[in-house]
C-alpha cells in the first residue's frame, strides 16, 4: 500500500525541479504515478528515462552540456514518446 502524500505536499517537494517533472505536469495523477512506480517495473523504467532526458534537454538548453539543435529536437521527441506511453499507462490504471 502507498502512503498517503497529499497533493500540496507531493507540489511542494518537487517544486525545487527545474525540469519537466511528471508530478508537476500531472498533479492530478500524483497518487496513481506513485503508486505505479512502487508496482510496475516498466512503468517505473520510463519514470526515469523521462527523468534523465528531461534533464538532459535543461543542461542542453542552459548552455552546459553542448549539443548540436538536431540531437536537442531528437531528446525532446524522446521525452515527448515516453511521456505519452507513461500517459497511456496512466489511464489504463
Amino acid at each position: 500500500m502507498v502512503p498517503y502524500i497529499s497533493i500540496p505536499t507531493l507540489w511542494s517537494l518537487t517544486m525545487w525541479m527545474d525540469h519537466h517533472d511528471l508530478l508537476r505536469e500531472f498533479p492530478e495523477d500524483a497518487r496513481a504515478i506513485i503508486a505505479l512506480r512502487a508496482s510496475n517495473g516498466h512503468f517505473d523504467v520510463l519514470c526515469e528515462r523521462f527523468d534523465a532526458v528531461s534533464a538532459e534537454i535543461v543542461r542542453i538548453e542552459r548552455g552546459k552540456e553542448p549539443a548540436s539543435e538536431a540531437r536537442l529536437k531528437a531528446l525532446r521527441h524522446d521525452r515527448l514518446g515516453i511521456k505519452d506511453e507513461i500517459v497511456a499507462l496512466l489511464r489504463a490504471h
